[in-house]
C-alpha cells in the first residue's frame, strides 16, 4: 500500500525581526534574563508581524506552497490547521474561505486541532497519514501563530515566541519524505499551562526533556532503526540548551539537530519544524534514503515526533 509522504513545504516569516535587546522593555525581562536568552539559549531576533492577521499569514504561506504547482491544490481533500494560541476572528467569519476559493479547495473538509499546544504539528502529521492512506486524497497541513501582547512572548527561563506561518502537503503520491513512524504522547502534568503554580512549572522545565527523548526513541523503535541512522532532527525552536540535553540523552549527535531559523526568528510554535525542514530541503541537505524527524514539545507535557524517509 502506498505510504503518505510530505510533498512540499513553504513558510511565511515576517520581515520585521527586532533584536531581543530592542524588545527587552516590552518583554519586561531583566538584563540577566536577556543574557541567558542570547548567550545560553541561542536566541537573537524575533519575527514580529504588525499587519497581517493569522489567517492572512497562512494565506501567504499557502500561496508560496502552490505557486507553480496549482495541481497540488486539486488533490486536497482535508485541511488540518493548528495554532497554539486562539486566533480571534469576527463571529461567523470563515478565515479559510478566501484561500479555498482561490485554489479551488471549496470541497475540502477543514479541521482545527490545538489541544497538544506546540506538539500539535506531529499530531497533524499522524492524522494526515491516516487520512491519505484511507481516503486517498491529499492533506494540507497549516500551522501559524501571532502573539497579541508583547509581554506574553516571553516564556520564563525558556524561550521567546515569534509570529510565523507554515504550510505543507501530505499525499500518497509524494516522491519522497515518506512517513515511516510517529509518536504523540501526553502527560498533562501542568494542567493550567502558564497559570500553573511555580512549583508545577519548575517541575515541567526540569523534566520535559525526558518526554522528548522517549518520543524520539519510540519512533525509532517503531521503524527498527538506531539513533545513528538519523540524518537530521528538525525540532521546535525552543532553545539551544534543550536540544543539547536531548542529544546527550538520546544518542543523536547535537550537530544533527538542525534549527537554523531559531536565532533570527525565535520560537514560532508549531511552524518551527516545518520552517527548519524547508530550509534543509531548499539547500539540498538531504540525500535519497536519509531519515529525518520532527520533534516537538508543548506546555502540559505534550510530545510529538514524526519520522520521514527522504
Amino acid at each position: 500500500m502506498p505510504v503518505a509522504g510530505l510533498s512540499h513545504v513553504a513558510g511565511y516569516i515576517p520581515a520585521e525581526r527586532p533584536s531581543l535587546s530592542e524588545l527587552r522593555e516590552a518583554l519586561e525581562i531583566s538584563e540577566a534574563e536577556l543574557r541567558v536568552l542570547i548567550q545560553s539559549h541561542g536566541l537573537c531576533r524575533i519575527a514580529v508581524e504588525n499587519k497581517l492577521r493569522v489567517h492572512e499569514m497562512i494565506g501567504v504561506a499557502v500561496d508560496l506552497l502552490f505557486e507553480g504547482r496549482a495541481e497540488l491544490a486539486g488533490e486536497i481533500g482535508l485541511i488540518l490547521c493548528t495554532s497554539t494560541f486562539p486566533a480571534f476572528v469576527p463571529y461567523l467569519f470563515d478565515p479559510f474561505a478566501g484561500m479555498q476559493r482561490k485554489w479551488g479547495m471549496e470541497r475540502a473538509e477543514v479541521r482545527f486541532v490545538s489541544q497538544l499546544n506546540c506538539a500539535s504539528l506531529d499530531f497533524l502529521f499522524r492524522l494526515a497519514r491516516l487520512w491519505t492512506e484511507r481516503r486517498g486524497s491529499g492533506v494540507l497541513v497549516l500551522a501559524a501563530d501571532k502573539m497579541g501582547l508583547p509581554r506574553s512572548r516571553y516564556l520564563q527561563d525558556s524561550t521567546v515566541s515569534a509570529d510565523a506561518a507554515a504550510a505543507a502537503v501530505v499525499t500518497k503520491t509524494a516522491a519522497c519524505n515518506r512517513i515511516v513512524g510517529s509518536a504523540v504522547q501526553s502527560n498533562a502534568s501542568v494542567y493550567n499551562s502558564m497559570q500553573a503554580s511555580p512549583e508545577e512549572y519548575a517541575w515541567f522545565q526540569n523534566t520535559f526533556t525526558v518526554g522528548l527523548v522517549k518520543a524520539l526513541r519510540d519512533v525509532l523503535q517503531q521503524a527498527g532503526v538506531t539513533a545513528e541512522r538519523l540524518r537530521y532532527v528538525f525540532p521546535a525552536n525552543v532553545n539551544r540548551g534543550t536540544w543539547q540535553r536531548v542529544a546527550d540523552a538520546s544518542g543523536v549527535p547535537f550537530e544533527r539537530f538542525y534549527f537554523p531559523t531559531m536565532a533570527e526568528i525565535g520560537h514560532a510554535h508549531n511552524a518551527d519544524p516545518l520552517l527548519n525542514a524547508e530550509h534543509a530541503l531548499r539547500h539540498g541537505m538531504l540525500q535519497p534514503g536519509d531519515l529525518f524527524a520532527t520533534l516537538t514539545v508543548g506546555m502540559g507535557s505534550t510530545f510529538g515526533c514524526t519520522l520521514f524517509r527522504h
